[in-house]
Formats: structure tokens, C-alpha cells, sequence
């Protein structure tokens, strides 16, 4: 069955245990070409390895199987071309793939909203001139305003909406606060002391505060992984915290993180 091997290889990868994930997603592979799920996981195993340009030629490669995919499935392998892209300095290659694959089809679906965020994020910090994406993001993004389902979701929203200059920031920011207070006991603390501290370090750096940014972050980062998401996309935080550490003028902080 490709489509178990697949699923297991990506739950292989998120346990750190990247050679068995590998031999999964190739034993699925193997079985079925289109098999998306393990094309998926082999895209987070060279990303983790720094395998870009393979990552790549992996992707364009099957590329063509991209078809009657739903819009999470076929938008987030797009998102981890994406990620190669930019990766390889290639930053246009970069931007495209946000607008003509990443951005295009269910844009009022969780997934692809968050998905866009975080692309649009990462380009942000490589420098890449986003436009007006923002503001545009920004309006499919409004109605989360009191969202707080899934934090990882919720983060995404926040930052979104903060990096817009967006009203609807501070009320999610402030929904995320009496979530650190009224949720469920055995989401409490999630709420409490990760994703409370994250918010405020996202806001933080949309608006400039680097200093702040960095309390907030780095007190979340720990346990980042209670939040939910997977390695690649937790990835975009520690690429925040690395800009804050920037743009505060600490360079040797900066230095170790990068190394």
C-alpha cells in the first residue's frame, strides 16, 4: 500500500530518523510514482540534510504527478519547491512559485493560508520585495481574527496579520491571551508558556521591536514543538529569531545560531 509507506515516512522524518524515512518514502515510491505523501516526506529529509540541489531535481522531477491533488497537497509541495528555491538563491523562482502555485486556490482553507504566510515570511527575510502580498494575504486572513484552534495556526495568522499592519492583530493577539487562560487543562500550558510568548515575540517583530521579539521567541522556543507543524515549518521561527538577533546588532549571537 504506497499510500502507508508514504505516511510512514513522514512519520519517520518527524522523529528524527531520517535514513528510515528515506528507504520508506523510496519503498512507496517504488510501488506507485504518484505517490505525494512520500514525495513529501523525501522533500523534508534533503531539506533537513541540506540536500538542495537534489531536493530540487527531486521535485521537478515528478512534478507532472501533481494532478487531481487537493490544495493543501498540491500548494505544500509547491511551498517545499519553494523552500529549494530559496535555498539556492533563487529568489524569482522563489516568488513565482508563491503566485502561480502557492497562493492560487483555496484561500480561505487553513492550510493555505498558512502555508502563504510562511513563504511570503521567508522571502520577507531573505529580502526578497514581496509587494503588496501582505495586504492581500491580509484580507483572507481578517476573519481568524478570534481563531484559536490550533496554535501553530493561530501563530501564522497573528504574524500575517501584524507583518500587514492589520487591526485584527491585536484582537487575535488578545484571543491567544485568554487562551493561555481558559483553555483546557491539558492545553493550558501551551496556550500559557509557548504559543502566549511566541505571539508576543511575532507582533513584536512585525512592528520592529527586535529586543522584545527575542524575549518572546526565545522563551517559546524550547518547546516550540507543543505548538504543532512540522520540523520545515518551525523552521520559519528560529529564521525569525535569526533577523531579530540581526537587526538588534548582535552579531555574535547571530554567528552561533547560524552555525
Amino acid at each position: 500500500i504506497p499510500h502507508l509507506h508514504g505516511m510512514l515516512a513522514f512519520a519517520y522524518e518527524q522523529c528524527h530518523l531520517l535514513d528510515e524515512a528515506e528507504a520508506a518514502a523510496r519503498h512507496a515510491l517504488s510501488l506507485q510514482r504518484k505517490e505525494p505523501w512520500a514525495q513529501h516526506a523525501l522533500a523534508h529529509v534533503m531539506l533537513t540534510q541540506g540536500r538542495i540541489d537534489e531536493g530540487v531535481a527531486f521535485l521537478e522531477g515528478v512534478r507532472d504527478t501533481w494532478t487531481d491533488l487537493n490544495s493543501f497537497m498540491d500548494t505544500h509541495l509547491w511551498w517545499h519547491m519553494a523552500l529549494f528555491y530559496l535555498s539556492q538563491g533563487r529568489f524569482e523562482a522563489a516568488l513565482a512559485a508563491y503566485d502561480d502555485h502557492c497562493w492560487t486556490q483555496s484561500r480561505d482553507y487553513s492550510q493555505d493560508q498558512v502555508g502563504a504566510v510562511s513563504l511570503l515570511a521567508r522571502l520577507d527575510l531573505a529580502g526578497v520585495d514581496v509587494g503588496s502580498r501582505w495586504n492581500d494575504l491580509a484580507e483572507y486572513l481578517a476573519v481568524r481574527a478570534g481563531d484559536v484552534v490550533q496554535p501553530f495556526l493561530s501563530l501564522q495568522y497573528l504574524f500575517g496579520l501584524a507583518r500587514a499592519g492589520r487591526p485584527e492583530a491585536d484582537q487575535l493577539l488578545a484571543a491567544i491571551r485568554r487562551a493561555a487562560v481558559e483553555a483546557p487543562d491539558f492545553a493550558r500550558p501551551t496556550w500559557r508558556d509557548v504559543a502566549l510568548p511566541a505571539a508576543e515575540g511575532l507582533v513584536a517583530h512585525a512592528r520592529g521591536d527586535y529586543p522584545a521579539a527575542l524575549r518572546g521567541l526565545r522563551a517559546a522556543l524550547p518547546r516550540l514543538a507543543e505548538v504543532g507543524g512540522s520540523h520545515a515549518q518551525r523552521d520559519l521561527f528560529d529564521q525569525i529569531i535569526l533577523d531579530a538577533l540581526i537587526r538588534s546588532d548582535r552579531l555574535s549571537d547571530a554567528q552561533q545560531m547560524l552555525e
